[in-house]
């Protein structure tokens, strides 16, 4: 098989929790460069994934003309600059979300795609998650998609207490958006927020096609409530969604009304739960989050874990990151951007306009929150 070559900017928090082991092990991938300004960080990452090449200097690998496609996971404010710059050089780009903090910035990018003819793909994985290719599939055979509810609540009381009040929306709720759109086949006409407190609130959004759904969205669970939830009705029957990891159908003749899913894994990390999930499904998780928490409980009230050796050394070098245990599509995602550069065909994966659509609904989001109104789009 023929592999696309590829070049990795950013070798950070999310390149070594997925693209550096996906880029390794995508069927269709050969990761020759990888490039950082932090020179120790990016020799770590050379030696243990052992990429043939590494540079500090962007120009370095964007002038390499067998590179074909870049992936860009830098910080968010360099996220845009470095798309363009690489559709400049006539690579094909898989960029992180969001694609920029604003929709100006957007809306650049959609420009500079259109200039140079080469096609992005924004990290907008949930498209590629086999869960929800599974459940648009069985909405879509009936007629589509006709209201929906989404859960997406975890602990940013935690780890995204260093950003500002709000924000929550424009990291991590920009993803639901995309999958939203994508999952109903239309535009959203119109949204409006309601808030309890920062991070804390729900949207409504009414869809050109006629769909309606409710996205809950709230930074103050805790680790042994799973972070998502889908559930969705089409014109005569239902479906759920539980974590990626268990679907449910209802109302659907010769469908099974279960189907199970294997987890996501991490080279560095143990790897049951990819079996267990897709032999218990939603059971299987519920398990592993409680005793993720109660774990952590019990270390934040009174430093004794109560666990024994075994358990509080798997909690430490052994158990999957929380939230990325669950199989989202980001490994099905970069093999899916490598086979399409490779076949010259449009991915079917959100592009720079999709980045630029989820960016403003993110934005119409923030200004119905402060206004208190109904933002028509």
């Amino acid at each position: 098989m023929r592999k696309t070559v590829l070049g990795l900017i950013g070798t950070g928090g999310i390149s070594q929790s997925q693209h550096l082991p996906n880029l390794m092990r995508a069927p269709h991938v050969y990761l020759k460069t990888v490039c950082d300004k932090n020179e120790e960080l990016l020799a770590r990452m050379r030696e243990k994934y052992r990429v043939p090449n590494a540079t500090a200097e962007v120009d370095d690998l964007l002038a390499d003309p067998e590179i074909e496609g870049v992936v860009v996971a830098t910080r968010e404010d360099m996220q845009a600059k470095l798309t363009i710059r690489a559709l400049a050089a006539g690579k094909h780009v898989y960029v992180e979300k969001p694609l920029a903090a604003t929709v100006e910035e957007c809306e650049e990018v959609v420009e500079a795609q259109r200039r140079a003819g080469k096609f992005v793909v924004v990290g907008f994985n949930r498209r590629r998650a086999p869960s929800y290719l599974r459940a648009r599939e069985l909405l879509n055979a009936d007629g589509g998609a006709q209201n929906i509810y989404y859960r997406i609540s975890d602990e940013y009381w935690r780890w995204g207490k260093g950003n500002p009040p709000g924000v929550r929306v424009i990291h991590e709720v920009c993803h639901i958006f995309d999958a939203l759109r994508w999952i109903v086949g239309s535009e959203a006409a119109s949204i409006y927020c309601a808030c309890s407190r920062p991070d804390d609130e729900i949207y409504t959004m009414k869809f050109a096609s006629g769909c309606v759904a409710t996205i809950l969205n709230s930074g103050y669970a805790t680790r042994d409530f799973t972070k998502e939830r889908l559930e969705a009705i089409s014109r005569c029957g239902s479906v759920t969604v539980e974590e990626f990891v268990e679907l449910r159908a209802f109302g659907y003749p010769g469908v099974a009304p279960m189907q199970r899913f294997a987890g996501h894994t991490h080279p560095d990390r143990e790897f049951a739960h990819k079996h267990i999930f897709s032999t218990l499904g939603a059971e299987g998780l519920y398990a592993f989050r409680r005793m993720g928490w109660e774990y952590l409980h019990q270390q934040e009230n009174g430093g004794d874990s109560g666990c024994d050796a075994e358990i509080e050394t798997y909690m430490n070098e052994h158990a999957p990151h929380w939230n990325y245990m669950v199989d989202k599509g980001w490994l099905g995602l970069i093999d899916h951007f490598a086979q399409c550069i490779q076949e010259n065909r449009l991915p079917e994966a959100a592009s720079a306009r999709d980045g630029f659509v989820a960016s403003q609904l993110c934005h119409a989001a923030i200004k119905s929150r402060e206004t208190g109104e109904v933002v028509r789009l």
